[in-house]
């Protein structure tokens, strides 16, 4: 058996590392390269799926009669609902009303009111979580704002609409709430 010395053997070892190492190498980088343009597309793909603006899911509503704020007497109503893609968006949601057979009613308070003159009644938030859940947020509508004859009965309804201020831009809606209603 032929003893080799530790230089001569350190010699060989340095001479495979020479030819192997190399080549490792390159697959190594090659390797991270596939990797690093795979996360890029990963990400790419990841904020396209995300949109600019808000989205709203209704879950219910609401409205509790006879109630007084700043001396009014009105009806609060009581909104549920979830925003996604809104966080620290200012928002607005508006409630509109109109008879029952869906006529918008017109409105007497320009408080209470659309730029085009119907009643409607509103409440600011800016969601701060993403997504955003209300299980109770709220909107005060004096009656007198509904600009209805006193000690008459009406069935009337409202839909809740969302507004995104920044984006001007509705980005949910509710369906009808009816409601039945004796003037004070």
């Amino acid at each position: 058996m032929r003893k080799f010395s530790v230089i001569t053997l350190s010699a060989i070892f340095m001479c495979l590392c020479a030819l192997v190492l190399p080549r490792a190498s390159a697959v190594l980088a090659e390797q991270n390269r596939a990797k690093t343009a795979l996360k890029s597309k990963f990400f790419q793909l990841d904020f396209a799926l995300f949109p600019d603006d808000p989205e709203a899911t209704f879950e219910g509503a609401r409205v509790v009669h006879n109630v007084t704020v700043d001396g009014k007497k009105g009806m609060r109503i009581h909104a549920k609902f979830r925003v996604r893609y809104g966080y620290n968006v200012p928002c607005r949601i508006i409630a509109y009303f109109f008879d029952a057979d869906g006529t918008p009613l017109e409105a007497a308070d320009k408080k209470y009111s659309t730029d085009k003159g119907k009643v409607s009644a509103s409440t600011l938030f800016t969601p701060k979580y993403d997504p955003a859940v209300y299980n109770d947020l709220q909107i005060f509508m004096p009656y007198e704002a509904l600009n209805m004859e006193e000690g008459d009965e009406y069935n009337l309804k409202f839909y809740l609409a969302l507004y995104d201020n920044d984006g001007k831009r509705f980005f949910g809606k509710s369906g009808w709430y009816p409601f039945r209603l004796t003037m004070p």
